[in-house]
């Protein structure tokens, strides 16, 4: 098998880290001050030790993807609702577009518009919210917690009053209001 490269062509690193190329008898040389092609450019356009490659940096207005994303979100448009026409930003009117999807019944937009409201205000159950009891509430619940604190609290309870309903709590007057 027969090779068509010289040796002398071939090119070798230098104990500096230089490339360098094989001589005739073997040993390495280095290549001219001159040596111009692919990777190595002439001198005078190398750069010089301590210079940046790119000396003007990145330009001052350039902007960032998040910053870009919050202007174009930002961004008012002209749009009709109920015959008016306004300016609402984009953001706006996305949120419009997946509640409207929503709305329609699209189960994705219903998904994505939960998840949204959950992320942002939080999930509140008002069935948590504690009402206050009436004051025939209190009352009674009072009575009771006195007849279970007294020491003779093994016998029958405290009888009713005659004005007091024994009947369902809901015919209790105010035991109805929110």
């Amino acid at each position: 098998m027969s090779d068509d490269r010289n040796d002398e062509d071939v090119p070798v690193e230098t104990e500096t880290g230089g490339a360098g190329q094989r001589g005739g008898d073997g040993n390495i040389t280095v290549p001219p001050e001159d040596d111009v092609g692919y990777g190595k450019p002439p001198r005078k356009h190398q750069f010089k030790p301590g210079q940046s490659g790119n000396p003007n940096g990145r330009r001052k207005g350039s902007k960032g993807f998040k910053t870009e994303l919050k202007e174009e979100l930002n961004e008012r448009v002209p749009i009709t609702i109920d015959g008016k026409r306004r300016n609402i930003s984009k953001r706006r009117l996305i949120i419009k577009a997946l509640a409207a999807k929503a709305a329609k019944g699209n189960v994705a937009a219903a998904d994505k518009l939960i998840s949204l409201v959950i992320q942002f205000e939080g999930i509140e159950d008002q069935r948590t919210q504690v009402r206050p009891l009436s004051e025939n509430d209190q009352a009674i619940l009072n009575r009771w917690l006195d007849d279970a604190d007294s020491p003779d609290s093994a016998e029958e309870p405290t009888p009713l009053g005659p004005d007091e309903d024994r009947s369902h709590p809901t015919s209790i007057e105010d035991s109805s209001d929110g």
